[in-house]
């Protein structure tokens, strides 16, 4: 039956039904979709798609996965971000090779971390050819709302439906149906890694519609606050992890500040931008008086004239950052700062904040090493979490979105797996390919966690070890042996 033709009937049951409109939710609908299976639903809470989010860092796992899920889709996101590489040849990778060697590049770009003597201690490439040529596949950065119109587009319409809060899940042998709301405020997340606004309230118009779907399988890619998982934990023993955790980290900063003064400027420029846009400084050792507020970091951003911005990721009681005043915030951050011997131009920039352009916010963490006892923590019977539901964390790595792409792949392989076979009436073989699933990305993602929440005294030999383990996976030989298993 197409799903236009059915309308939302509540009598209706999908093969798939997926929680969450994000890039990762959009990225496993496509690769059900691209290998056949179109009794899809994709459900938001949002009322309309906003331009929302921040930059997203696409690094070589992640593109490498979104490859596999769907070449155009890999394509179309490769083109937006500047790069037209023709990928129609027979052997791609040897035409993007091709293309990349002819291709002539100026001074390659760098993101450079740097001491506090402005000695560079850690360098990240900023070019799509420097990431290829050594793992295969490239970098780019895209905007959020881009990123998720972009795979929004390769989707038929009907399949993606806004205005459905989900607020309850029931599972049983036969299918598993999820309760949903539309019509009502959308509330703002409290550990995402940015602002979101809360939309508009309906309820005040008409009374909150309430709504049964129902499908064989759910896939949960809510993000890091996921109602699914919250309903899936509650009244466990996993309930404690139902809700994300402080990571121990919060980010203080403010991305522009107008009119710095021009010595501040010059100094900052002489000794630390020296013509780059972004850089970051810590200490290239720990031996500091800072030891007792942890590892810290400073980005500080070139913009044009006189405006610089910063962000500042330091290790601060949650009860602090949750309480303080915009203008204590700003004070704790200049404290860190002094503390942790950072020179006094760079306490003297953070006072220059405006109150009200002031971000401070703490970061979660939903761990991956939760002891289970040997029970699956990221699938229950026809449920299965994705993405920031099943592993949220900081953004220190820029792991997040390409992690679920990684999800992605592979779920929306085990789910045709599952489809190939007829088994959509098969618990057994369901629970069986949703543990595989965990047992593959589960002990890979406690690993990313770990560097994550280590990485910020790691050596350039430290990253590029990081590197290899992440980057250089063939992801496209993996998928097809779990095919074939």
């Amino acid at each position: 039956m197409n799903l236009a033709q059915n309308s939302l009937s509540p009598q209706h049951v999908y093969d798939v039904l997926i929680v969450g409109a994000g890039p990762v939710g959009l990225a496993t609908a496509i690769g059900l979709y691209k290998r056949g299976i179109d009794n899809i639903l994709v459900i938001d809470q949002t009322h309309s798609f906003r331009k929302v989010g921040q930059a997203v860092d696409l690094l070589p796992n992640g593109l490498k996965a979104l490859k596999y899920i769907d070449k155009l889709a890999y394509q179309n996101i490769i083109e937006k971000t500047g790069h037209s590489l023709h990928l129609q040849s027979s052997n791609t990778s040897d035409a993007i090779n091709h293309q990349l060697k002819e291709k002539k590049t100026p001074q390659v770009k760098a993101w450079n971390y740097k001491n506090l003597q402005g000695k560079i201690i850690h360098s990240i490439p900023l070019d799509f050819a420097t990431w290829f040529n050594r793992y295969g596949g490239g970098r780019v950065s895209i905007h959020w709302f881009d990123l998720q119109t972009t795979l929004r587009n390769l989707l038929p319409p009907e399949i993606i439906q806004t205005n459905h809060r989900c607020i309850e899940v029931t599972d049983n042998a036969e299918s598993v149906q999820i309760t949903s709301i539309s019509d009502s405020v959308v509330a703002t997340n409290p550990f995402g890694h940015w602002e979101m606004q809360a939309t508009k309230d309906f309820s005040s118009q008409q009374n909150p519609c309430t709504q049964k779907l129902r499908a064989k399988l759910l896939v949960a890619a809510d993000g890091i606050n996921s109602t699914i998982r919250q309903v899936l934990y509650r009244n466990s023993e996993l309930s404690q992890w139902a809700k994300p955790k402080y990571s121990g980290f919060a980010a203080i900063g403010c991305l522009e500040i107008d009119d710095v003064p021009d010595e501040i400027i010059q100094e900052l420029e002489d000794q630390y931008f020296q013509g780059d846009r972004v850089v970051t400084l810590r200490h290239d050792t720990i031996e500091s008086n800072s030891q007792d507020l942890g590892p810290l970091r400073l980005i500080l951003i070139r913009r044009q004239g006189k405006t610089l911005g910063y962000l500042l990721h330091c290790q601060v009681n949650l009860e602090t950052i949750l309480n303080q005043s915009p203008k204590a915030s700003i004070q704790l951050a200049a404290r860190v700062l002094e503390n942790a011997d950072f020179p006094s131009i760079f306490i003297n920039l953070v006072n220059l904040t405006p109150t009200e352009k002031l971000i401070h916010r703490p970061y979660y963490i939903h761990p991956a090493n939760i002891p289970s006892d040997a029970r699956p923590i990221w699938s229950s019977g026809r449920v299965v979490l994705v993405g920031d539901a099943a592993h949220g964390m900081p953004p220190f790595a820029a792991q997040g979105a390409n992690q679920g792409f990684e999800d992605a792949a592979l779920i929306s392989t085990l789910v045709t797996k599952i489809m190939n076979n007829n088994a959509l009436d098969d618990i057994n073989m369901i629970i069986h390919e949703f543990c595989k699933y965990e047992q593959i990305r589960r002990s890979f993602m406690i690993k990313i966690q770990e560097a994550t929440m280590t990485s910020h005294n790691w050596s350039q030999e430290e990253w590029d070890d990081f590197g290899d383990m992440v980057y250089l996976r063939d992801l496209e030989q993996s998928m097809n042996h779990l095919v074939s298993v």
